[in-house]
């Protein structure tokens, strides 16, 4: 028995486990979780088959991720080709031909001579952008005419974060392909111009910009089913107008969230008999079936005096009664 459990263990120690020995398709789903540089270096000629296999990452998702410690290092490196994914720190200086592949683009505070780079027949493939930016700057202007005007053809979502409304041009044509668009600053204008210039968006995540005056003949909206709306309330009866509007214009609606960050002492006494938008809801969603009212209080002593645990627990009992209609309805009250 134990001349046959010793020859057991010298084989299982004669066979022991290699990379190599996984087979071709487990070895994929592990590469591509990894940096597309690091992958690349570390497995490009090292024999025939990881260089059969690296061939086939055209049609896998490696990432990379550019900083201030690698890209200068990048730009004549064979894995680059391949990259399905690239994200950028701020203030990086690269070429964007390099990375004739990528589906998914996150750029952070680009510089203006990169964004200028970002031309569709630069990138053909791109599916999904994200663009974070805190100046202003005319590339910009140039993005948002070749994202709405269906330039890059296979754009599904997009992500825009900037610290004004977004810039619209009036020759704005349709881009079919957009189902996905988040953003911050809309106002009326600009959510009339990106419904008409979305006829497919099916999610709108936006920051309700205040404005003074209503535009109108918003064009009905019947693929849009998933609204996120961020209101810093300045006026709540303006507010809620608008937010009227923008329902009246998309009927088939089916989910909405709405986040609220008051600023004001004196809305103690407006809340107590706030409808919290249920009339709206009933008047133009017909077919809702969730809502959900995130209701965020500033850490503020003097608001926390406002809105005491008492009041909290008023706002949930009063949110229940007047929302009983056939849709889900939820209210989560938190302190930022």
């Amino acid at each position: 028995m134990n001349q046959i459990f010793t020859i057991q263990l010298h084989i299982m120690d004669s066979h022991k486990s290699q990379l190599e020995d996984l087979p071709n398709e487990l070895l994929s789903e592990i590469l591509k979780n990894l940096d597309a540089r690091d992958v690349f270096r570390a497995f490009y000629q090292v024999n025939s088959r990881f260089n059969q296999l690296i061939q086939l990452f055209q049609h896998l998702q490696l990432t990379f991720h550019m900083n201030s410690n690698n890209f200068l290092k990048t730009n004549d490196e064979i894995f680059s080709f391949y990259v399905h994914t690239l994200i950028i720190s701020p203030w990086i200086n690269f070429n964007l031909q390099n990375f004739p592949r990528v589906r998914r683009l996150r750029l952070n505070n680009p510089l203006p001579k990169v964004l200028e780079q970002l031309q569709p027949n630069v990138m053909p493939h791109l599916e999904h952008l994200s663009v974070f930016y805190t100046y202003n700057m005319y590339e910009m202007v140039i993005l948002h005419e070749n994202i709405f005007s269906n330039r890059f053809v296979n754009l599904k979502s997009c992500e825009l974060y900037e610290k004004q409304t977004l810039i619209s041009i009036p020759h704005w044509t349709q881009s079919p392909s957009i189902q996905v668009l988040k953003t911050e600053y809309v106002d009326s204008t600009i959510f009339k111009i990106i419904l008409g210039a979305c006829p497919n968006l099916c999610f709108f995540k936006f920051y309700l910009y205040p404005t003074n005056g209503m535009t109108t003949d918003i064009p009905l909206h019947n693929n849009l089913k998933h609204m996120i709306i961020e209101v810093q309330d300045a006026d709540w009866y303006n507010d809620d107008n608008t937010i009227s509007a923008f329902l009246e214009s998309v009927p088939k609606l089916e989910q909405l969230e709405i986040h609220r960050r008051p600023d004001s002492q004196n809305m103690r006494g407006y809340i107590q008999d706030y409808d919290w938008l249920s009339s709206i809801i009933k008047h133009r969603l017909p077919i809702l079936r969730r809502f959900r009212f995130y209701f965020h209080l500033l850490e503020e002593e003097k608001l926390m005096g406002c809105i005491d645990e008492n009041i909290q627990i008023q706002i949930q009992s009063n949110f229940h009664d007047v929302h009983k209609g056939p849709y889900q309805a939820q209210i989560f009250i938190d302190r930022e």
